[in-house]
């Protein structure tokens, strides 16, 4: 197959291609195997750490020619079958120390990371306990602010119990985060600061510049808010039936199908012709 006839397929992970067991259901692996095989190309973009991206592509073998990553919600692309970064950004250290004690002093579980990829934040609580349960993630505890010796990729600030006061903060802190960073939720108990201009769909744009191929030429399915940006860079969007309300309202198509039914291998065969 020709590049210029060949399709780029962003997928988010957790509530899109991953079943809530952190599984990808049969009919989705055999649809991604197939597009492989014609020869189109397929991307994990999640706003996990590039570690436990990396986990999950090479339990199902999304690790090799054709597959890439976008992590960090964009801060980090990744080619991993020439283990090569091919962009990452960082929050400045100065914005990352305040944030962290910012949160600690709404009275906010924070964590943030390292360049290995491990969680760094304070104390092991039930927040980190979700966490990294969920993302099998390594950690660190007993950091302060003035600990973080390295620009972060992001920072995370979780409630389990209470979205308004993630929301709250938010707007608390909206007179010096704005300009240095760019926070939105990617569920409601987490709150994502990542560098300013990063997203999942400029993340996109970084990988189709790499490969060369032309953003006429994307898809991209999510399910959550910080989807949005992919969706709407994407040529053609397209969303799980479990996806959030006002992602559908970016979707181009809305699948009949959830995360736990196999809904990106009825996206693909639906989308893409020839597979």
């Amino acid at each position: 197959m020709s590049v210029s006839h060949r399709k780029i397929l962003f997928s988010d992970l957790d509530g899109t291609l991953l079943n809530d067991q952190k599984e990808i259901h049969p009919d989705a692996r055999e649809a991604v195997e197939k597009l492989l095989a014609r020869g189109h190309y397929f991307a994990v973009c999640t706003g996990r750490p590039l570690a436990s991206a990396k986990k999950v592509a090479a339990r199902y073998h999304l690790d090799t020619e054709g597959c890439y990553m976008v992590a960090y919600n964009g801060g980090v692309v990744y080619d991993p079958c020439r283990d090569r970064v091919i962009s990452r950004a960082s929050v400045p250290l100065e914005l990352a120390r305040k944030l962290y004690t910012e949160a600690h002093k709404a009275g906010l579980y924070v964590q943030t990371y390292d360049h290995t990829d491990t969680v760094l934040t304070r104390n092991y609580t039930k927040e980190l306990e979700f966490y990294t349960h969920s993302t099998k993630a390594s950690w660190k505890t007993g950091i302060e602010a003035e600990d973080l010796a390295q620009e972060p990729s992001k920072l995370l600030v979780i409630s389990l119990n209470s979205h308004e006061r993630l929301v709250h903060f938010q707007e608390e802190n909206a007179c010096w985060t704005d300009s240095g960073m760019n926070s939105f939720f990617s569920r409601l108990e987490l709150l994502e600061y990542c560098p300013p201009g990063v997203s999942k769909g400029a993340g996109m744009r970084t990988l189709c510049d790499y490969l060369g191929i032309s953003m006429e030429d994307s898809l991209a399915c999510g399910d959550e808010r910080n989807d949005i940006p992919m969706l709407e860079a994407a040529k053609t969007a397209a969303v799980p039936a479990n996806a959030h309300p006002l992602v559908c309202e970016v979707a181009d198509y809305v699948c009949e199908l959830d995360n736990n039914q196999g809904a990106v291998g009825r996206m693909i065969h639906s989308l893409i012709p020839d597979i």
